[in-house]
């Protein structure tokens, strides 16, 4: 059960899903409620009905316990990118502290000394419309970057898509000091960020974001203000998810929660996880 077309980060990770399946030489019932929650739930009465051996879904949504009390009964469950379901067998996901714990401690290493860190000032740009996932984020984020930049200036704004983050940082740049350092919990703040950075002082605003898709990957390569980001790796998610599944239908044990491990790329090693050649021409 996937958004399919929703986003970027679902319709990678359902490809991915779908391939490993695929692989594994099992049957695949596909169904896409995108965002609405009630055709969630629709969803998973079908496939109540399809009588399947084992399900996952993919960002259910805020339904909670409905999903469990419509859905498949007596087998085993993966939820993906979802906040815990009483009925699930395990949980896929990235571990959203140590991705802010990445680009806190990569932004914490800009400042070459104690003294610039007092000049600098952190902006972590939030999204309290996914609060679970941001408040870790942002956690990590304080972790690493005052480990290495305890003087630095902190300032926080709630802007989690590209729209809210062009807006907001344009109206607290001009107030802002040399030596600008931004962490966007995602990469649409990121993107808003980017493109709100005036010209003239581009040189003074460093970013570094977690999600690391196609657009900003292709936004890192070109635009030196962006240092790089934490990529959660969605494409990557089948590869944790279905062998899970699998040993789950087998009967064995298998942990409660699995993480895809996060890795912090700059565009001079994004080539070793990613292509570039469908980025726009520079």
């Amino acid at each position: 059960m996937t958004p399919t077309g929703s986003d970027a980060f679902g319709d990678a990770v359902t490809e991915s899903i779908a391939a490993q399946i695929k692989a594994a030489g099992a049957d695949l019932i596909r169904c896409d409620p995108g965002d609405d929650p009630n055709l969630v739930l629709d969803c998973a009465r079908r496939l109540a009905t399809e009588h399947v051996d084992a399900w996952i879904v993919v960002r259910p949504g805020d339904v909670g316990a409905a999903l469990c009390d419509v859905g498949p009964k007596g087998v085993p469950l993966i939820a993906v990118a979802a906040s815990p379901l009483s009925c699930q067998t395990a949980g896929v996901g990235a571990d959203d502290r140590q991705a802010g714990l990445l680009i806190g401690r990569e932004l914490g290493g800009v400042p070459r000394n104690s003294s610039d860190c007092a000049r600098s000032t952190l902006v972590i740009v939030n999204d309290s419309a996914s609060a679970s996932v941001s408040t870790e984020r942002v956690a990590g984020i304080r972790a690493g970057f005052s480990a290495l930049c305890p003087g630095a200036a902190v300032r926080v704004l709630d802007a989690g898509t590209q729209d809210r983050a062009y807006d907001a940082f344009r109206a607290v740049f001009p107030v802002l000091p040399e030596g600008i350092l931004v962490a966007a919990v995602n990469d649409a703040a990121a993107l808003g960020v980017v493109a709100a950075t005036p010209d003239g002082r581009a040189n003074q605003v460093t970013v570094a974001a977690i999600g690391a898709d196609q657009q900003a990957r292709c936004e890192m390569t070109k635009n030196p203000v962006w240092l790089g980001d934490a990529a959660l790796f969605p494409d990557r998610y089948g590869q944790v998810a279905v062998p899970a599944l699998l040993k789950a239908l087998a009967g064995q044990h298998i942990p409660r929660n699995l993480y895809i491990q996060t890795t912090f790329v700059t565009p001079a090693t994004l080539g070793r996880y990613y292509g570039t050649g469908d980025c726009p021409a520079k």
